[in-house]
């Protein structure tokens, strides 16, 4: 299957942009690792 991950931040004056980067990636990497873990556990049903 294909699954699309979208993530993203709210820029305001003070932002660091590598900062609000890397808070985009850890946002988008936690829904990766539960759909990944989803599909492990479904795995030990079968």
């Amino acid at each position: 299957g294909t699954m699309y991950v979208q993530a993203g931040s709210g820029i305001v004056a003070d932002s660091d942009p590598a900062a609000e980067y890397e808070e985009s990636r850890n946002k988008a990497n936690a829904l990766i690792r539960a759909a990944e873990e989803a599909v492990r556990f479904a795995a030990l049903d079968t």
